[in-house]
């Protein structure tokens, strides 16, 4: 219909058959355009080919981080102790493995532009989120960093081997804290007993736990260790205390094995000063009745010239003659020693003597003497004395001044509180 020419047709008229190519559709003029959205084939198969790259790369990348996640998780459970920081690092662990499993189905949604922008938002704010993490990390375990107590505890336990000496020396540099919960004598036997038992001190074999505290005092430390002796093998703990920028100590104890265990008379025998107390061959012995013999015939200063300084600190010499004239007129002269209650020397530098005495006036006063000397070849002094006075009767008649014995004028002191005890002077008691 859209031809300028008419039909052909035969001589009678009749039309005639149109061919083929004459009858084939005629092109519109279509113009074929190649639209945006349009991929050829090659440039189909390489994209795909990328992000099957892309999603291989997202899943190993998923697994590496689940690997990660696992190690974190490992390293909060070994720094659990860690005051603020072993419970952090254990969720961080936990967080980073539950990301990387996670990451393991996104390659299917990186196939898409959302995806895609996803998965780079995804890995900006991990690498803030564990920037972030990890500088908080470091912070805290920079502030919760715990000292090496090693060396200190070698030191300590080097130093309660050598013997009396240096059982002294370690308890004079120790905490003030220390010094107010245990006496240095008790000290001085507890570790000379020990030494007896499981001998010389050899070396550290292992730190099994080390803890820092901070309490209103300041910061303590207490290290766990395995400590080899002599003798055995045991478990020990040194406790310290921070006293002006200096770790010192606050507390020993030693565990003893089974086999090392010790009776108390064992203990006692150790202790022992003089297997006959009572002898002249006991130094103990000699020392106190001299000292008596000295109080008896009226030379206090005497006595007081030749004790230790630790005893001339207590007592004044003119109040520590004063008392013994007061003692003098109550118990009448000094006779003898009856009989020795306790002959105890603590490493052969420190002794207690406890003899029971007779008096002119009384029978059984308990007087104590304490001890000192810095070497076995030098004779003891007195480091600390007590009398026990006994208490008056009622039928009793006021005593008077033995013969050339002067009894100065005490000054009374305060008076003393409802329920509280007097004593008859410094060192002195009634009983």
């Amino acid at each position: 219909m859209s031809s300028t020419t008419l039909p052909a047709v035969a001589s009678d008229g009749t039309p005639l058959a149109v061919g083929d190519i004459d009858s084939a559709p005629v092109s519109s003029g279509k113009v074929n355009v190649s639209v945006a959205g349009d991929q050829t084939g090659r440039t189909k198969r390489l994209t795909d080919a990328a992000k099957d790259k892309i999603g291989t790369g997202v899943e190993k990348l998923g697994s590496g981080i689940g690997t990660i996640g696992e190690g974190v998780s490992k390293l909060g459970e070994k720094s659990r102790k860690v005051p603020l920081v072993g419970s952090s690092v254990t969720k961080l662990g936990e967080g980073i493995s539950q990301m990387g499993e996670s990451l393991h189905s996104l390659p299917a949604a990186a196939r898409t532009r959302r995806g895609r922008l996803l998965l780079r938002s995804l890995v900006v704010g991990f690498l803030l989120v564990g920037t972030w993490i990890t500088v908080i990390v470091a912070i805290q375990l920079r502030s919760n960093s715990t000292p090496d107590y090693r060396p200190i505890a070698e030191a300590i336990l080097l130093g309660l081997s050598r013997g009396p000496t240096g059982i002294e020396e370690v308890y004079d540099k120790a905490s003030p804290r220390f010094h107010e919960m245990v006496r240095k004598e008790r000290f001085i036997d507890d570790m000379n007993d020990l030494a007896a038992t499981v001998g010389k001190f050899r070396e550290i074999t292992a730190v099994n736990d080390t803890l820092v505290s901070r309490g209103p005092t300041g910061q303590v430390g207490r290290v766990s260790l395995t400590v080899a002796y002599e003798k055995a093998t045991c478990r020990a703990s040194v406790s310290l205390h921070e006293d002006k920028g200096e770790w010192k100590l606050l507390g020993v104890g030693v565990e003893l094995p089974t086999e090392l265990t010790i009776t108390q008379a064992q203990r006692e025998e150790r202790v022992q000063a003089c297997k006959s107390p009572m002898s002249k061959s006991c130094d103990l012995f000699v020392a106190s009745n001299e000292i008596l013999e000295q109080l008896r015939d009226g030379k206090p200063e005497a006595v007081w010239d030749a004790a230790t300084q630790v005893f001339q600190k207590q007592e004044e010499k003119s109040r520590w003659a004063q008392i013994q004239a007061e003692h003098a007129l109550i118990l009448g002269s000094y006779i003898r020693i009856l009989t020795v209650t306790e002959a105890k020397m603590i490493g052969g530098t420190l002794a207690t003597f406890d003899v029971i005495t007779e008096y002119a006036r009384s029978s059984g006063v308990r007087v104590t003497f304490g001890f000192y000397r810095r070497s076995k070849t030098m004779p003891w002094k007195l480091r600390s004395f007590k009398t026990v006075l006994p208490m008056p009767r009622a039928d009793e008649q006021p005593v008077t001044p033995l013969p050339g014995v002067e009894v100065p004028h005490i000054p009374p002191g305060p008076v003393p509180r409802a329920g509280s005890g007097s004593a008859a002077g410094s060192g002195s008691s009634r009983r």
